[in-house]
């Protein structure tokens, strides 16, 4: 009883089949993002750990016992997907929206997301809802509204302007 006291508030890491974990439709990974030299350095490196050194975090779908969307760590399930090694996750049930705030922190906070897929995920969590309003969204989620605006602007280029670019990842704000 005393050793569980002690890691009371905890939250288990739990090794997982990467079949069983499925991108959240919040993801903001362009499927190029899994084609460059940055991935293939991650999967280098998760290969030789033996496994992802830092979990990703996924909930459980409600329809579909032993199944789990991700929250967040898209690039590292991918990897061990790739590897077929186990994924390394952390298991929570939490709502669309603290879903949506812990997947663009995470993302933020590694700073590489590029314009595009940032815009496209601020545009998907506009067009379904998820926020009423781009004040809303960046209130929330604590970015700049300029910032965002400026993304999603980017993510709704015309098909033919980014049919331009071998990849919309290579768009940049400037």
């Amino acid at each position: 009883e005393d050793q569980l006291l002690e890691f009371e508030g905890s939250l288990p890491v739990k090794a997982l089949d990467p079949k069983t974990i499925h991108p959240s439709k919040w993801a903001n990974r362009h499927d190029s993002s899994f084609f460059t030299a940055e991935f293939a350095t991650l999967k280098v490196e998760i290969d030789a750990a033996g496994g992802n050194v830092q979990p990703i975090r996924v909930r459980p779908l409600a329809d579909a016992a032993g199944q789990y969307e991700i929250v967040f760590g898209h690039r590292r399930h991918q990897a061990c997907l790739q590897l077929g090694i186990p994924v390394s996750a952390i298991i929570e049930t939490v709502g669309d929206k603290e879903l949506f705030a812990a997947m663009d922190r995470e993302n933020r906070a590694r700073a590489d997301l590029s314009p595009f897929e940032q815009g496209e995920m601020y545009r998907r969590a506009l067009d379904e809802g998820l926020y009423p309003s781009l004040r809303q969204m960046s209130s929330d989620l604590g970015v700049d509204a300029g910032n965002a605006s400026k993304a999603i602007a980017i993510a709704r280029l015309p098909s033919q302007v980014l049919a331009a670019f071998e990849s919309p990842t290579q768009i940049q704000y400037r």
